[in-house]
């Protein structure tokens, strides 16, 4: 019996429901709980036919009532299976404890499993074991030995490229980046999360909460070992490299190679293909008092020559030798993160045309044209990339620039809020702009099955999580319009709590917390097992009709290894989750905010 069918039969044993596991309507909450003083929202799972008009949040134990509301109409979502929700709002309660809910309707109650609400909720219960996640994945034993001395897959060379971050569950290959046989849809990797880890310690320290201090010890010293290999894995006189691929089906260490699973692709790396975010990170580790294996001016050094490189040549580096969004998003965190660390006017300079580019994108309805025409922007694991991009530089822009950048955050993310709420949606999912490979465009929730990157198509949770970082960052710069502010703090909870398991399958899909975690199965077996404080690649559209919704629809149905298209833990997940916790949900700080015109 399943995990899933197990929770239901639970549920039917609680007084007043009495139906199958299969059918039992379900109350679906954020597994851990709620921010106290943030909105607090739950849904009901049914089926046509039922109503609910009333709820009650009761104290666990004891049952005593704390908060009562009522339930709106139930609604089907697009075409997921057979189901209606209804969604109701607590927000109202803010005060911290254990709860279960209880929903009324037709004289039935159901009742959710206890949560809790709680100060600072998702950073006390979530992010260390986010944070320690990344050690679990770090390279080591047999194949970093081989790693030290691995060959190049088309020539006799050989490189020392120990350390890094294996790249999921089921890949033990460590990756700059993947899908760069197309234009539009290279993911940050590895660089990402050195970044990442940078860019949360940075905030946490903003922060000033004591309760942070240990975290920020770990922080450093896993973004500095992620900066030392950032460092070894290059071409002196050139760029970044692209993997050490754990190739074979055995994933033996004499079989790895430093390479590119895409021939469609150089080497060596461009500014979308992992190397800006890498400068970036480099620039970072620069401005730390001391390295590891190290020090900052060789973490600079490193980025000074491969920026310096890649202004020159990093059209020549792209798939189809021509620049676009992603390649003026990733420059733009770089040539901002060197300003930082040298002041150098030069750096300054190159940030400023970056951003001229990346603000030119934004169309007059409010999404990012990512081609030089009118293609829209929309990525898989990266969408709240350009918005946090634009926000990183924004402390140092020239003064002019500043409005500018805050007017096109404003915009995209007014973008963003407009798209998701434009369609029956109580989960509040990120809903996007997409085009398919013929050219069509339409709103929708999930990633299309047919792009460029097909047959590549997989759960979003780090799209997710970049939206509700890029949120999170933005609304503490809009201190004069509350109600922006609060429809972004709410949207970045919706995609939170959507991971944590308030979602149609009421799964929790960050290890370790919650119920119903993932267990990844690879070809009928689960020898690539996922580890606590890592986040799967999630749920999906239909296998079959892209307006239906799907999730471990496991290799005893399909005969096909999809398996990791759900349940797989990779690192852009738990990266962009880590930062999303990390940016909180928190008033203005020190240096945000509209800054005074000069």
């Amino acid at each position: 019996m399943t995990l899933l069918k197990r929770l239901g039969a639970l549920l039917c044993l609680l007084p007043g429901i009495g139906l199958s596991a299969a059918d039992a309507p379900l109350v679906l909450t954020n597994h851990l709980g709620y921010e106290r003083e943030a909105v607090k929202r739950a849904v009901i799972r049914s089926h046509a036919g039922d109503a609910y008009d009333r709820f009650e949040v009761r104290a666990w134990p004891g049952d005593a009532v704390v908060f009562e509301g009522a339930i709106g109409p139930g609604t089907p979502v697009d075409k997921w299976k057979d189901w209606v929700f209804w969604g109701l709002d607590f927000t109202g309660l803010r005060t911290e404890g254990d709860y279960t809910l209880h929903c009324y309707g037709g004289g039935r109650v159901i009742r959710s499993l206890p949560f809790k609400v709680q100060r600072l909720i998702l950073e006390r219960n979530t992010l260390s074991n986010a944070i320690a996640w990344f050690k679990t994945q770090r390279s080591s034993g047999f194949l970093d030995k081989a790693d030290r001395n691995v060959p190049f897959r088309d020539s006799d060379r050989r490189m020392d490229a120990h350390g890094g971050w294996y790249d999921a569950t089921g890949d033990y290959g460590k990756h700059f980046t993947q899908l760069s046989g197309t234009s539009y849809f290279n993911t940050q990797q590895i660089p990402l999360v050195a970044y990442s880890l940078f860019r949360a310690l940075d905030i946490l320290t903003e922060r000033g909460d004591v309760n942070f201090a240990q975290m920020r010890r770990r922080l450093l010293d896993e973004a500095l070992y992620g900066a030392d290999y950032l460092v070894r894995f290059r071409d002196p006189k050139a760029s970044f490299y692209q993997s050490v691929m754990g190739m074979g089906p055995g994933k033996k260490p004499e079989d790895r190679r430093v390479g590119n699973y895409e021939s469609k692709a150089g080497d060596r790396q461009s500014y979308r293909a992992g190397a800006g975010l890498a400068i970036a990170a480099l620039a970072m580790a620069a401005r730390q008092p001391e390295g590891l294996e190290h020090e900052p001016a060789a973490y600079l050094k490193a980025a000074r020559d491969v920026f310096d490189y890649l202004e020159a040549h990093n059209a020549e580096l792209t798939n189809d030798k021509k620049e676009n969004m992603v390649d003026d998003y990733c420059a733009l965190t770089a040539a901002a993160e060197l300003h930082k660390t040298t002041k150098d006017p030069a750096h300054l300079a190159a940030a400023v045309k970056r951003a001229e580019s990346l603000l030119a994108r934004l169309t007059p309805q409010g999404y990012w044209r990512v081609d030089d025409k009118d293609r829209p922007f929309f990525s898989p694991s990266d969408a709240g990339l350009p918005v946090v991009s634009l926000l990183d530089f924004h402390g140092v822009a020239p003064a002019p620039m500043r409005k500018r950048i805050l007017e096109a955050v404003r915009k995209s993310l007014a973008y963003e809020l407009r798209v998701t709420a434009e369609a029956a949606n109580p989960f509040g999912y990120a809903r996007q702009l997409v085009q398919h490979r013929d050219g069509r465009r339409n709103t929708a929730f999930f990633f299309p099955h047919d792009t460029e990157a097909a047959p590549w198509w997989q759960g979003e949770n780090a799209r997710l999580a970049s939206l509700a970082c890029a949120a999170r960052l933005a609304a503490p710069f809009f201190p004069e319009d509350g109600d922006f502010q609060a429809r972004l703090r709410a949207y970045a909870l919706d995609q939170l709590n959507w991971i944590l398991g308030l979602n149609p399958y009421d799964a929790c899909m960050l290890g370790g917390t919650g119920r119903n975690n993932p267990e990844y199965i690879f070809l009928g077996t689960w020898q690539y097992e996922n580890v606590p404080g890592g986040v799967v690649n999630g749920i999906t559209s239909g296998m079959t009709d892209e307006h239906d919704i799907d999730y471990n629809v496991g290799y005893e149905t399909t005969g096909v290894d999809h398996d990791w298209r759900w349940m797989e833990q990779w690192l852009p997940h738990t990266a962009w989750y880590m930062l999303a916790v990390a940016a909180g949900d928190r008033p203005a700080a020190a240096g945000e905010g509209p800054a005074p015109e000069r």
